[in-house]
């Protein structure tokens, strides 16, 4: 398995706007065998406005997946967004972050290249 960083968003919710961009490099970075970003659009977003949203903010790196009914939200107890949740190797969730954050930061790089680093055998 890879870890994963699974990020909660919606078109409306301007944190999850100023965050994206961060999530795309931060896939660009580290994205790969070991890693990836998946985003997934919730609460009331529908594909086409997701398309346009990934359009308008360039996003070039990551899947639009959706969960426009919330049911995976609800599953994963999410309560407001953007809610973030890395899980590891074997999909445990590690880590949960409400609110956006800078993904491509070198500290949150380095953070998470040593969980990825960690499951390797």
């Amino acid at each position: 398995g890879k870890v994963v960083v699974v990020n909660f968003w919606a078109t409306w919710c301007a944190p999850c706007r100023k965050e994206m961009p961060s999530l795309d490099a931060l896939q660009a970075a580290l994205g790969g065998d070991d890693f990836a970003v998946v985003p997934v659009a919730t609460l009331r977003t529908k594909q086409t406005g997701a398309e346009k949203f990934f359009d308008e903010i360039g996003i070039e790196h990551l899947p639009i997946l959706m969960d426009e009914n919330g049911a995976l939200a609800r599953e994963m107890g999410v309560m407001g967004l953007p809610v973030t949740v890395i899980l590891d190797r074997d999909g445990n969730e590690i880590a949960r972050l409400m609110g956006d954050a800078e993904w491509d930061s070198d500290s949150a790089k380095a953070i998470l290249k040593t969980v990825i680093d960690d499951g390797k055998s």
